[in-house]
């Protein structure tokens, strides 16, 4: 029993109808159940219709050698029977794949290791009458989850799964939170539906496997076609015949992913009830909205590690670090911390999501936080919190955050013995690297993440004649400080209802401020919205104008204006230099994308290097311009690459070394002119507040 002394106490219920399944449920159970059957009957109908092809296809070829014994017709017989198997082969090809799920980043844990976490567990299954997992791995993320490796014969027998703990989500709960969290995991293990959803999983990655995944069938086809002019025409009339199955079974995959989507977000519903009812609703309600803050936090941190890589350092413990930027994050935004952890909720982050268009995602395979928020509210299953963190249940908790840490860094290289980076270096890093790319709060946030508006500098002080007598408060009212974050809002709408116009209809309905639509309204929607985002970015240009001049007015006094003008007009030349290079950056990344998603033809790889070649004559005297700015390593990396005519691609092989020196290019090519320009642009905007205040 000692073992289970933070187990955190279960609700009291003797009402069981919270996780029975719903009416929904069932509901979406049935027209999955009804899509599965389509898919057997369909992939059955086209099993029988190639075996019945291959028959044929080897009856004609043995007939036409029997009949005309030559050269010609055995290549063309061959070539018959050829036909029959390769599209027999295609469609029972995904049997003998299986989908093993990759573990390199896992760490596997025993009772041994653990045993009041898995006395914790044991009672937890017990609790939400699911089975123990088969293995339970930590990982270094802000997440749990359940996983197994699949195979066509797992749809029939038995599949134990696995528990996987983010050692990311214990730094970033307490021990009930843990407990809801899991139980919810368990709430999917518990259910009869998940075994349809094994199911499904499964048809999908067979439909999948044969719409997508067919490098190694192409190979194949390909290789027979290079054997003989013959083959290779019966191999053109196999593709054809492959192409018409993909396309039957593209909309079986359609038609059942549409109805598996929403039985999932009903399984998804349903394991927040198994939680709620052994946990209570608030744990997990608290849970989730802190799990997004958690998870941003750890993803600024693992940058934060990349960016140290070449100082040759390496985190000794990146856990206690994480806390350290959950801290400053809620201290950034004004979040309540309580026990060490932010207190995250619906409206700690409102104003910055001011979305008025909602469209039920019939792709979503999960509700939004919002709608399990609000389910889990219905249920209002009350249990006292227990604040004492998730890694009470952990033994060996240092060690275990520093195994983990080391993980992450398996596949690093460091140019010598990395140096350990440590919680006070890594926070005086931090406050430093956030000190530099942070304006004053003067602004509150006014020109954050945005370029000043440009303006004629001369004309505008023409303008705005009287505004001397100003005060500032009325320039940048809580309106106008507000804008930026209404144009991004904006902007978001017109990305969903540009989203419902493109798909001409399937989109059948949404809802916009609160009013529901049909498509046909969309178009006249979507012009009342460009309105509103055309009028709002020029209330911007015109604070941005009144808020220089009333500067600029106080700036005449002490003879500074002609000083601060000029500095205005050089932040606009350096925010078009930054633009152009982003341009620069983009044309040549989505050049070279398609190496690394596609497989290439040798004509294909030569095109693109072509094009490669071309856009480089951008992109190297722009490079030559910014060395100066460039510190001691950057300016070797970017020499290699600008003296030299690299060969990226020799007729077989892409030269991994010539591309990395191409992306480093890049990289500085992004990112200098960029820093060079928000340094510009905050010690302006400093001694604009210097003005203004």
């Amino acid at each position: 029993m000692s073992q289970l002394l933070h187990y955190p106490a279960s609700p009291v219920i003797n009402d069981d109808s919270a996780i029975r399944p719903s009416p929904e449920f069932k509901k979406e159970v049935f027209n999955v159940t009804g899509a599965i059957f389509l898919f057997i009957i369909v992939y059955f109908l086209l099993v029988v219709g190639a075996t019945l092809l291959a028959l044929l296809c080897g009856y004609g070829g043995i007939m036409l050698v029997t009949a005309f014994p030559k050269f010609i017709t055995l290549m063309l017989g061959l070539g018959l029977c050829g036909l029959g198997i390769m599209v027999i082969y295609f469609l029972v090809k995904f049997i003998f794949k299986t989908n093993k799920v990759d573990r390199s980043g896992l760490i596997e844990i025993t009772e041994q290791d653990q045993p009041v976490l898995f006395a914790f567990i044991r009672k937890l299954t017990e609790d939400t009458q699911a089975p123990f997992p088969k293995r339970i791995y930590l990982s270094p993320e802000v997440n749990a989850c359940v996983f197994y490796d699949s195979g066509f014969w797992s749809m029939f027998l038995p599949v134990r799964k696995n528990l996987q703990i983010g050692l990311g989500l214990v730094n970033s709960v307490n021990v009930g939170e843990f407990k809801a969290i899991l139980a919810h995991e368990f709430g999917h293990f518990s259910q009869r539906s998940m075994k349809l959803g094994s199911y499904v999983y499964n048809v999908n990655r067979v439909i999948y496997n044969l719409l997508y995944d067919n490098e190694s069938y192409g190979k194949t086809l390909e290789g027979w076609a290079n054997v003989s002019d013959y083959f290779a025409i019966f191999a053109s009339i196999t593709g054809a015949i492959v192409r018409g199955i993909q396309w039957i079974l593209r909309g079986v995959y359609e038609f059942m992913n549409k109805r598996y989507m929403s039985l999932s977000r009903q399984m998804e519903f349903h394991a927040d009830a198994v939680a709620a009812y052994v946990s209570g609703s608030d744990h997990l309600v608290t849970s989730l909205r802190r799990m997004e803050v958690a998870d941003s936090c750890y993803n600024t941190l693992l940058q934060m590690y990349n960016s140290r890589i070449k100082d040759n350092l390496k985190a000794d413990n990146m856990y206690t670090q994480h806390h350290a930027v959950m801290q400053r994050f809620s201290t950034e935004h004004n979040i309540p911390l309580v026990h060490g952890l932010p207190q995250v909720d619906a409206n700690t982050f409102a104003h910055f999501n001011q979305q008025r268009l909602m469209i039920k995602d019939q792709w979503a395979s999960h509700p939004s936080t919002d709608d399990r928020e609000e389910h889990l509210n219905r249920l209002n299953i009350k249990t006292p919190f227990v604040h004492d963190s998730a890694w009470v249940v952990f033994k060996n908790v240092e060690a275990l955050q520093q195994e983990m840490t080391a993980k992450i860094y398996e596949t690093v290289n460091f140019s010598s013995a990395p140096q350990p980076l440590d919680l006070k270096s890594f926070v005086a890093h931090y406050d430093d690297i956030t000190e530099k790319y942070s304006l004053d709060k003067f602004y509150q946030g006014y020109y954050n993440g945005r370029n000043i508006a440009s303006f004629d500098v001369e004309l505008v002080d023409k303008k705005y004649l009287n505004i001397e007598s100003e005060s500032i408060d009325n320039v940048l009212t809580k309106e106008v400080i507000a804008l930026p974050l209404k144009v991004s809002s904006i902007t978001r709408d017109l990305e969903g209802l540009d989203m419902v116009m493109k798909s001409n209809g399937k989109i059948k309905s949404f809802d916009f401020e609160g009013m529901r639509y049909s498509w046909d309204d969309v178009g006249s929607i979507v012009d009342r919205v460009r309105k509103e985002l055309k009028e709002s970015e020029a209330a911007i240009v015109c604070a941005d104008e009144k808020i220089f001049t009333l500067a600029l007015s106080r700036a005449k006094r002490n003879g500074s204006d002609e000083r601060f003008k000029q500095d205005y007009q050089t932040l606009f030349r350096m925010t078009d230099e930054v633009k152009n290079d982003v341009a620069m950056f983009d044309d040549l990344s989505s050049i070279i994308a398609p190496i690394f998603t596609s497989q290439l033809s040798i004509e294909t790889a030569h095109a693109i290097m072509n094009q490669v070649r071309i856009a480089e004559q951008k992109v190297k005297p722009r490079l030559e311009l910014l060395m100066g700015g460039l510190d001691a390593a950057e300016q070797e990396s970017v020499k290699k690459y600008i003296e030299n005519k690299h060969v990226y691609f020799d007729g077989t092989n892409f030269n991994q070394y010539t591309l990395n020196l191409l992306f480093e290019a890049l990289e500085i090519l992004r990112t200098t002119a960029a820093e060079s320009c928000f340094k510009f642009k905050k010690d302006l905007l400093q001694v604009q507040v210097s003005l203004l205040s």
